[in-house]
């Protein structure tokens, strides 16, 4: 897939590398903040919607570009390989992170807990996720730094 003639990929692995990291952010603060979580909920809910929008294009576009050629280097499939992963803690995101805003609205405690901790799991996860993608995708394509 291309746009003006540039590979796809490497513009909107842009927009996940961004929006899921802050969504996820966003995602522990309305976790541990009743406050925050009345304001702004709603807001980082539809962002993980969004920000899993961007994971989901970013492999898509990365499965086009690699053309379904293995792997050339160690880093590369480490890339593919979590590549291939990061999909499902985003989705994992979005679903914790809406059960946590509707149990917010409702007067279940043990409920409201229990979202907010998978919220921080699926935040945690999201995040230790797209840093490894990301990072060994930066290397496979500019090499290894120091």
């Amino acid at each position: 897939m291309d746009l003006l003639g540039l590979p796809l990929h490497p513009l909107v692995v842009h927009a996940a590398v961004v929006l899921l990291p802050l969504t996820a952010l966003g995602a522990l603060l309305i976790a541990t903040s009743a406050r925050a979580r009345k304001r702004y909920g709603s807001l980082v809910a539809a962002g993980a919607v969004v920000a899993l929008g961007a994971v989901v294009g970013a492999r898509l576009t990365g499965e086009t570009l690699n053309g379904g050629t293995a792997a050339g280097t160690p880093v590369m499939a480490t890339h593919i390989t979590w590549g291939l992963l990061a999909p499902w803690p985003a989705a994992a995101l979005v679903v914790a992170t809406l059960l946590l805003v509707l149990a917010g609205r409702g007067g279940n405690r043990p409920l409201l807990m229990t979202a907010a901790l998978l919220t921080v799991v699926a935040a945690l996860a999201s995040i230790a996720v797209i840093v490894v993608v990301g990072h060994a995708g930066a290397t496979a394509v500019w090499g290894a730094t120091a």
